[in-house]
Formats: C-alpha cells, sequence, structure tokens
C-alpha cells in the first residue's frame, strides 16, 4: 500500500481512501511527509472512528482500553488497573510520536457528561489550548453499566507537552463536577512527531479581473445575481411561515432546515439593507417594509417564553415564530450581536431616507438595545459556533459583538441614550483586549477557537474566521481584509483543501479558464449534508473566500501601499508569484510588484466565483455544499444563505472594480 493510503487507512480504521493529487511535484513533496505518518500511525492501535469523529471523539476500536502499541515503541503508563473508588480516575496514559493517548474510568452517574484532561505545554504553561476533550469509548463489563471507558489521542506536539495536570469530570443532568488531580510529568516515547507537510506549489497565476466573470454576474432576470435575488426572496416570510421570519432552506426532510435561525435569518436581512440602500425610491419600500416585518417577529422572539437559553435561542418554528425546544446546541450568542448590526444598519439607512426617529425608537430600538444587553452581559460566555457543533470561545463571535457593541454606541449617542452607548464602548473595548489570544504565532494562524481540541478539529483552521472578517469588521482596522494574520490564516485554510477534495483536481472549467480550490468548513469536517462520512465544499464558504479577496485588493488599491511580513510571506508567495514580493519590503501604488499583487487579488478572487458558476446547478439554484468527488448538489436545497453569500461577493467585486450601481442594478430587478 502506497504510504498516503496507508496513513489514511490506519487514521480511519477504514479502506483506503482515493485521493486525487495531479501534481507530480506535489506528489512527490508529500511523500515523505505520508510516509511518517503512516510511520506514526503503525506504532498504534488507536484509529478514528468514522462515527466517533463527528462527535468530535478519538476512540480505540480493539476490545480493551489499552493504549500499548503493537510494536512496543509507545511506553504507556498504567495508573489505575482496576475500578476506582472516586467518580473519575485516569486509567493510563501515553505520549507517543506526538500524541497524547488517554484512557479514563467514568462513573456513570448520568447521562450527559463532560469529560477534559487539562495538561502542561511544552513551556510549562496551562492554556485553554491545553484542554483534552475525552470521548466515550465502552461500558466496562461486568459493572451493570455503572462504569464507562472514555478516551482520546490528540496531536500535542505543536505545543508540546511536559505534565499532565488533572481530569474533570461534569455530570451535567444531575450538575456536579469532579475532579482527579495528577501532576504526573510526562517523558515523550516512540517515534518522532510528523514534520510538518511541505508548502503547497501555486498551480495558477490569475492577473486581474476576467471577463466571463464579469458575464456571469450581469445583472438580469435569467442571470446568477437575479436568481440569487429570486431565491433568497422566496424564503423571506415563504408561505406558512410568520411574517418576518427567514427560513433556511427550502428543506423540510433530509435534512429539515424548515427553521428561522437568528444567525442566518439576520445575515440574509443585511442583504435587504444592502439592497434597501442601494435600490432607487421607487422600489425602496418594498425592503422597507420586509424590514419592519423582520424587526417585529425578532421583538416576538426576544419575549419568548419558551426559549430556553433566552435571546440565545438559535431557532424558531415557521408557523408560530416560537422557539424549537428540542435537544441542540445552545446557546448560540453570535445571533443577537449578528441581528443588532442588520437592525442598526436598517435603522440608520432608514432616518437617511427621511424615516421618522421616533417609529426607530418605537419600532427598532426595543429589538437592537434588547440584543445589545445581551451581548454585554454574555459576550465572554462560552457559545455554540456558527455549525452548531460545539461550545467554545469563538474567534467569530467576538468579532461580531465587537462590531455590534460599536455600531450599537454610535446610534445610541444619536438617539440620546447616552448612557446605553458608554456601557457599548467600555465592553467593545473589552471584546478588543480579549481578541489577541485568538492569534497564534506558532501555528501562523488565527484559531477559530481558544480552547481544546473538538470534534478532532486539531488543526484549528475554519472558514469561520474568514466569514468573522466578512460580518463583522467595523472599518476600522481591526481584523482588517489586509490584516496579516487574516491573510495568513486565509492562505492555510483554503489550501488545507488541496489534497482532501478530489474534484480540487479539475484546475481548470470547460474554456480552459483557471478554477479556484473548493472551499469547505473545515479540514476534518465529516458532515456530508445529511449525516455523516466525509465534509464536502460549500457554495457559501467558497463565495466568502472571494469576497474577502475582492475586499482585500480593494482595500489595498485605496490604501496605495502593500507591506511582506514574515507573517503573510507564504500568502503572498502562494497566491501572487508573479508579483515575486520580498519579504519586509513595501511596495507601493506606482510600482509593478504592488499592481501585481492586487491583480493576484482580483484573480482568485474571480477563480473561486468561477468555481461557484463551474460546479452550480444549471438552473443556479444553490444548495448548501457540493460533493467533493463528483462536485453534484448535495444536501439542503436553495440554502438562503448561499444564495445571501452569492449577492455579497458579487457586490464586493462590484467595488473592488468601481462598478457602484451594480447592486442598484440588482435592488431594481
Amino acid at each position: 500500500m502506497a504510504p498516503l493510503s496507508q496513513a489514511l487507512s490506519y487514521l480511519t480504521g477504514q479502506r483506503p481512501l482515493h485521493v486525487f493529487i495531479d501534481n507530480p511535484d506535489r506528489l512527490q513533496q508529500l511523500s515523505s511527509y505520508w510516509e511518517s505518518i503512516a510511520t506514526h500511525c503503525a506504532s498504534l492501535t488507536m484509529k478514528l472512528s468514522s462515527q466517533l469523529r463527528f462527535l468530535g471523539l478519538l476512540t480505540l476500536l480493539n476490545t480493551s482500553p489499552s493504549l500499548s502499541s503493537t510494536s512496543g515503541q509507545c511506553d504507556t503508563v498504567q495508573t489505575q488497573a482496576s475500578i476506582p473508588s472516586y467518580p473519575v480516575a485516569l486509567q493510563e496514559y501515553s505520549y507517543c510520536g506526538g500524541y497524547l493517548n488517554v484512557s479514563v474510568w467514568i462513573q456513570n452517574l448520568n447521562y450527559n457528561k463532560i469529560v477534559e484532561l487539562y495538561y502542561a505545554d511544552g513551556s510549562g504553561q496551562v492554556t485553554p489550548l491545553s484542554v483534552i476533550s475525552l470521548g466515550w469509548v465502552s461500558m466496562v463489563d461486568g459493572t451493570n453499566n455503572g462504569w464507562e471507558y472514555w478516551a482520546a489521542q490528540t496531536p500535542v506536539y505543536v505545543d508540546g507537552l511536559t505534565k499532565l495536570i488533572n481530569i474533570t469530570y461534569q455530570a451535567l443532568d444531575i450538575q456536579q463536577q469532579y475532579l482527579q488531580t495528577l501532576n504526573l510529568d510526562v517523558e515523550p516515547s516512540g517515534p518522532p512527531p510528523p514534520s510538518p507537510p511541505p508548502d503547497p506549489v501555486a498551480y495558477a497565476s490569475p492577473q486581474g479581473f476576467s471577463t466571463d466573470i464579469t458575464t456571469y454576474l450581469n445583472v438580469g432576470a435569467s442571470t446568477q445575481p437575479g436568481i440569487s435575488k429570486v431565491r433568497m426572496f422566496d424564503n423571506i416570510s415563504p408561505d406558512g411561515a410568520v411574517r418576518g421570519l427567514v427560513t433556511a432552506a427550502q428543506s423540510k426532510t433530509n435534512p429539515d432546515y424548515w427553521y428561522h435561525w437568528v444567525r442566518d435569518a439576520a445575515l440574509t436581512m443585511d442583504v435587504v439593507v444592502m439592497l434597501y440602500e442601494a435600490a432607487s425610491s421607487a422600489k425602496r419600500s418594498f425592503y422597507q417594509d420586509r424590514l419592519f416585518w423582520y424587526a417585529q417577529a425578532s421583538i416576538a422572539e426576544q419575549n419568548d417564553p419558551t426559549a430556553i437559553t433566552g435571546l440565545g435561542e438559535p431557532k424558531f418554528n415557521l408557523d408560530s415564530n416560537t422557539a424549537f425546544t428540542g435537544p441542540w446546541g445552545r446557546p448560540q450568542n453570535d445571533g443577537p450581536g449578528a441581528r443588532a448590526i442588520t437592525l442598526i444598519r436598517f435603522a440608520e439607512a432608514y432616518l437617511k431616507y427621511g424615516g421618522s426617529q421616533s417609529n426607530v425608537t418605537q419600532s427598532l430600538w426595543p429589538a437592537i438595545s434588547r440584543d445589545l444587553a445581551y451581548v454585554v452581559a454574555n459576550w465572554g460566555n462560552p457559545s455554540f459556533d456558527i455549525w452548531e457543533e460545539e461550545s467554545s470561545q469563538h474567534f467569530y463571535n467576538r468579532l461580531v459583538h465587537r462590531r455590534a457593541l460599536l455600531l450599537g454606541a454610535s446610534f445610541a449617542t444619536k438617539l440620546g441614550f447616552n448612557s446605553d452607548a458608554a456601557t457599548f464602548t467600555s465592553t467593545a473595548s473589552q471584546v478588543n483586549s480579549s481578541m489577541q489570544v485568538f492569534w497564534d504565532p506558532q501555528r501562523n494562524l488565527v484559531l477559530y477557537e481558544y480552547g481544546p481540541v473538538l470534534r478532532g478539529k486539531s488543526s484549528f483552521k475554519d472558514i469561520s474566521v474568514v466569514l468573522g472578517v466578512l460580518h463583522g469588521y467595523n472599518q476600522d482596522g481591526v481584523y482588517s481584509y489586509t490584516n496579516d494574520q487574516i491573510l495568513a490564516s486565509a492562505y492555510q485554510i483554503a489550501t488545507s483543501f488541496l489534497d482532501i477534495y478530489p474534484i480540487a483536481s479539475t484546475k481548470k472549467d470547460k474554456n480552459g479558464n483557471p478554477l479556484g480550490m473548493p472551499i469547505g468548513r473545515y479540514p476534518e469536517d465529516v458532515y456530508d449534508g445529511t449525516g455523516t462520512s466525509r465534509g464536502n465544499p460549500w457554495y457559501l464558504a467558497t463565495a466568502a473566500m472571494a469576497e474577502l479577496f475582492y475586499n482585500a485588493a480593494a482595500a489595498y488599491t485605496a490604501a496605495g501601499t502593500i507591506t511582506v511580513t514574515p507573517t503573510s510571506e507564504k500568502f503572498w508567495k502562494y497566491f501572487a508569484p508573479p508579483a515575486d514580493a520580498t519579504l519586509n519590503r513595501k511596495y507601493t501604488n506606482g510600482s509593478h510588484t504592488f499592481k501585481e499583487m492586487v491583480r493576484a487579488l482580483q484573480g482568485w478572487g474571480d477563480m473561486w466565483m468561477r468555481t461557484v458558476q463551474h460546479w452550480a446547478p444549471a438552473d443556479g439554484r444553490f444548495p448548501e455544499e457540493f460533493d467533493r468527488e463528483t462536485g453534484q448538489s448535495v444536501g439542503a436545497a436553495d440554502l438562503t444563505w448561499s444564495y445571501a453569500s452569492f449577492i455579497t461577493a458579487g457586490a464586493a467585486r462590484a467595488r473592488a472594480i468601481g462598478d457602484n450601481a451594480w447592486l442598484g442594478r440588482v435592488a431594481d430587478l
């Protein structure tokens, strides 16, 4: 078996997967890397369970929870051979080949549990990153389901490991927490940690905007912008829904997305605000009516007594506008922040067009102020992410909260609510100070969350970082489109999908024009649109990367300078090789290098829009995802966010190219 297939076979515990790498140089570069991975994996009996990987858990596939190596290379330390007298106890552990492997005894006191192990990293520090979430493996035989084995295998070689500190066991249903103090010094064993993979080699060098994408984005009833607008509005106040609600998709079964998600609705209605601002006076009332309906529905949701987590409730039933009360990932605290941004932007535009301030105070400010009060009280609390999969401290949430608070402070001042404005400003400053922890200089990456490895996402790469900038940047230089840390992260996120998605080997469309690599949510994703197997590219994620690059091109053009730093060097080497930009050099808009760098950003933006076009259905109706192997549509049909992201990406391109009337033409269709 080839090293790559062998490594993937060990990692998945399944038959070897077919991975397509059509660049011989790239394949040769990866050979030694995958061989080291395969060698490492062969020394362990621990493998990934596909089902448990969906839950973010790493488990043991052999009948015993022992972590001993079949080759004897891993030194396993046994600390508790039999059932303990306390509800939680470390059974055994090893630090082998850069991976920490642990097995724990857990007394089955209730159903819902959280088990975490805290350790000190290579510098002896204990941080939110030096925490491992363990997963259920099996019941302990002969205990009448009274005891369970929990385990984890997690790569820790990036930050290192020196000591196991403690294990916590939260029995959520009975609201009890148990702690085992460890303070065990740990020595590495087994093979050396895997070497970092080689940097990917650029496969395209686009230069500037392309005429085919200009044609693709021409505004008309039968073109993609027109289709996207119509389909998006089909999902706003659809038949059978309370007026003002937004369905996530036209999909009622497999999967059932026939709900109003607070986040998705806010992002969709923010596009409606954009159209309201750009529309002619004759068309403006159409958008204005729907935005007021949305505000009324939002106030009803804020006061819904069935909402389990109050304003943090993620989704509502369309026919009644009452909270969905079944099991779900809650709270989702980004929702109130996103909704506040949308309503503030609408209120500002409404006043600009001569709307009544008393109407704003009575109909919009109550919803805005409630959302912002929730953000003030909850911005620092753990929350589920935008994918509704894990609770932690998320970069996306923080940046959206910061923007909401700053916009809220300015708007409150305009309305004369100075005390509220002061509170929002003060809290925004706290949020801003807290965001530094998301930058990891060792990984050269903005971490999507600051906390333990969850759902097997040990890469810490997630398109939510890019989406956070698109939705949360407040035009004040903080995490801007041209921020070096954001560019470095975009490079890592985008290129992480090159060797994961087989369709990424399709580098050109039928006319020979280059395609951008398809973009998914994160490399470790296993959600396939209806269940769990292997994750796919998403239309909204691919369009989001295009939007970021268009915005960056426009921002650099306006600023007139680009500086290549150690943080951004790999970004520029990959995406703008013809520019041949030099580290620590500052380029101005009169130079050839500056022009080539901006043209590269424009060209890559068009490449990703071309990817959307290439894999989209012929009728222009976007689902949630496209299959990683075939490119066929999968997942929820007519996903509202897919259409909204296409329109915002198109608007970003229009701004970058200087077509300030494009959005108005879409609005007036």
